[in-house]
């Protein structure tokens, strides 16, 4: 993962997190993002959180399409 903000103590600890609170907390934080599918995307930080079963399993970076 890259360390690319302050925000990222916060992301990390989002890890087991239901996707609401995971949603509540970035709002809260001022970090925009975007629900879709199994994903959270967070287009500032170019990650996605991935959940299963509604629970944040993983975080994976993402790269722009050209």
């Amino acid at each position: 993962m890259q360390h690319v903000s302050t925000n990222n103590s916060i992301i990390e600890n989002l890890i087991g997190q239901s996707r609401h609170h995971c949603s509540q907390t970035l709002s809260s934080q001022g970090v925009d993002s975007i629900e879709f599918g199994h994903w959270l995307a967070i287009p500032s930080q170019r990650l996605l959180l991935v959940f299963r079963h509604q629970q944040c399993v993983a975080i994976d970076e993402y790269r722009l399409a050209a």
